[in-house]
Order: C-alpha cells, then structure tokens, then sequence
C-alpha cells in the first residue's frame, strides 16, 4: 500500500510539472512576460539615454538622486545600453519632477508626530531623438513610503529595516528624536526613488 501511494504521489507531481511547463510554454508563445521581463523599448529599441528630470519642487538636487536611481535600476536589469550621449541612444527616457511631499499620519496622545508618509509623483516620456516623437509617456506616476519618528514606532524586524536601513537596533536609543527621523526620512526617499525607478521601467518595457 505504501508502496502504492508513493507511485500515485510520484505520477501526480510529473503530471503536474508538465501542466506548468505546458503553460509556461503557452504564455510565451502568447507573448506574455511578467512584470519588468520585457527586453525591448518600444520599437524595439535596445539603447537608452536617460535625461536629468526637471526639478519643479523646492528640494535641492532631487533631480540627481532621480537619474542616480534610474541609471541604477536599468543598469542592474542589465538589458539595455545605457547611452552617455543622446545622439548615440535610439531612445531618450526625459520627465519632470511634479511634486515630493511629507506629512504625519500618525500622533501621539500629546499631539506629538509619530510616523509620517513621503510622496513622489513623476512623470516621464521615452523621445525618439532622430524624428522627435513621444513614443511612450506616463502623466503622473505616484509613489509613496512611511517611516517612524520616533524610537518606539521603529519595526526593527521589518524587512525595509533589517536589509534597508543604515541604523541597527542599538542605534535607536542612541539618537535623539530628530536624528532618527532625519535618517528615517532619508531612507525612505531611497525606497521611493527605487520604486519609482522599478515602476517606471517596467512601465517602458511593458508599454503601458
């Protein structure tokens, strides 16, 4: 009986291996790719220079921590040549930094801010530099991440934390609550840039 049942499980799991294989063959004969696996631009363009985004906020620099973040996440996709020169890329990937905002969203029972949200919103069009023409553009992508100002409200076993953040555990109760939040505040543009870099290249590939 045994014997058996470890022939029927052995059967059942090849089945099932082929029936995932079959459907994996099927989406790619359909021409379907996950999220950001995409290896063309539109057109089928396979170079790209990336402009330094207008800046309209009032945050000094943000544009250069806009293109060090998205030179970073087409460089580590590794699928595309990054042009130093527009007139070497077939494609230019150029935008505007509409707006960075942060704001509490939690307090304490004294009034005091607890924890506060951070928002970016971009928006971005892919140029072909020969004809001039928008092949591809977003109108306003929005990403958002939040982070706790205080020591207690610091989840030092999340993820963002353990591998994310620049601080430990020790640190906490080391810093005041103005240091802490500065760094807290700056990691969490890191995450918002990086995710605002991964959206929008998944956004080009993809053509949404």
């Amino acid at each position: 009986m045994k014997v058996r049942a470890k022939g029927r499980e052995r059967g059942t799991t090849g089945r099932l291996a082929l029936l995932l294989a079959g459907v994996a063959l099927g989406l790619a004969d359909c021409g379907y790719n996950f999220p950001g696996e995409g290896r063309t631009l539109p057109g089928g363009a396979t170079s790209l220079y990336i402009a330094k985004f207008e800046n309209r906020t009032r945050e000094a620099g943000l544009e250069n921590f806009v293109l060090e973040a998205l030179e970073a996440e087409v460089a580590r996709r590794g699928q595309f040549t990054l042009a130093s020169d527009q007139s070497a890329a077939e494609l230019v990937l150029e935008g505007t930094i509409l707006s960075i905002e942060t704001r509490p969203v939690a307090f304490s029972s004294a009034d005091e801010a607890l924890q506060y949200q951070t928002f970016l919103t971009v928006s971005a069009a892919l140029r072909d530099p020969k004809t001039n023409n928008i092949v591809w553009r977003v109108a306003a992508l929005r990403e958002t991440d939040s982070y706790g100002a205080v020591a207690n409200t610091v989840v030092t076993d999340s993820p963002e934390f353990v591998t994310g953040s620049t601080l430990n555990q020790g640190d906490l109760a080391q810093l005041s609550d103005v240091q802490l939040s500065e760094t807290q505040q700056r990691e969490a543009l890191d995450r918002v840039l990086e995710n605002t870099s991964r959206d929008l290249y998944n956004a080009m590939v993809e053509n949404f």
